[in-house]
């Protein structure tokens, strides 16, 4: 059985909403798989107890330091290693789970996941957040979504690389479609990292299909969406935003289409993003998660583990360097 490793203390509202997704999690999908919650152990026992739930799909391991959300990532990691986020990484790097979930501090998930477990390729450059988006056919992928800032050309590429294998094998997209996000589709545009960028790209091996603008990525023009990861949280947000702002307005509108419209575009439903490139599974969720995204968060996880996903793309990510 898969065994997923919880940050009971992270998030906004933890551990209160961490504990009912978790209760949530092992309800919706009883069986598939067993949820460590990595907090202080009376409180999150207690936590449980007022939720009902005396189950054995649910273990506690305490790790009583909590790690602020405006804490420095490396600080968080060397002086707080018996935090629920470290604490969760550690289980994986150990064998203990398969997976780790946090609704934490996103840096500090960053640098617990690189440090310990490691890139699943040497020559990798730096782990970014893949996060699924809505478009208007079907789910493509952004990457990076706020992981990293500051990129080199070289480590764009990398992105491409890692979000390709990704799409290909979850998303289930035969040579995806690869475009960097830019102000504009001549290949002169944008700022000179992403132009030379664009001139590393055009020579892999890659579907490269060029430059996409904010209009192409909701058209659903390319499957794999390459950028920054300072552009990419901002793009990310904006959807957030639009989407709050379409049910304040409209509420779901009750049709097929609708409903397949919210459960598109609702945050909650992608639940968490997975940390590309890694040598075993990191998913990072949002911070003001509810127990509606702290549950499918989990079942993310589960679904990224069971299938091997950061194997794969550590298999596929070797063959690209290669060539």
């Amino acid at each position: 059985m898969i065994r997923i490793a919880l940050d009971a203390l992270g998030g906004d509202n933890a551990p209160e909403v961490v504990l009912n997704g978790a209760v949530s999690a092992v309800n919706a999908y009883e069986g598939k798989f067993h949820i460590v919650l990595c907090g202080p152990k009376e409180e999150i026992e207690e936590g449980l107890k007022k939720l009902g739930y005396n189950g054995d799909a649910i273990s506690v391991v305490d790790a009583p330091d909590r790690i602020a959300m405006d804490e420095h990532p490396i600080d968080a990691l060397r002086k707080k290693p018996n935090s629920g986020l470290v604490t969760c990484v550690g289980l994986q790097k150990k064998g203990l789970v398969q997976a780790s979930v946090s609704a934490g501090n996103s840096g500090a998930m960053m640098a617990s996941c690189l440090m310990l477990l490691g890139r699943s390729n040497e020559n990798f450059a730096r782990p970014p957040i893949g996060c699924t988006i809505p478009t208007a056919k079907n789910r493509a992928l952004l990457v990076d979504a706020g992981a990293n800032v500051d990129e080199k050309a070289s480590v764009l590429v990398d992105f491409a690389i890692a979000g390709c294998v990704f799409a290909e094998c979850y998303l289930g997209c035969e040579k995806p479609r690869v475009a960097l996000l830019n102000m504009g589709e001549e290949e002169k545009k944008g700022p000179a990292v992403i132009q030379e960028a664009y001139q590393l790209l055009k020579n892999t091996s890659l579907n490269f299909i060029g430059n996409v603008e904010g209009r192409d990525l909701i058209a659903g023009k390319a499957d794999v969406i390459v950028c920054s990861g300072y552009t990419g949280n901002v793009v990310l947000k904006m959807l957030e935003g639009f989407y709050e702002m379409h049910q304040e307005l409209f509420g779901t509108i009750d049709t097929p289409e609708g409903k397949r419209f919210a459960q598109m575009w609702d945050y909650r439903f992608t639940g968490g993003a997975l940390l590309l490139g890694l040598n075993g599974t990191g998913i990072i969720a949002h911070g003001r998660s509810d127990a509606k995204a702290i549950e499918q968060a989990v079942y993310a996880a589960y679904q990224y583990a069971e299938s091997k996903v950061a194997e794969k793309i550590g298999l596929k990510l070797a063959e690209y360097k290669q060539a």
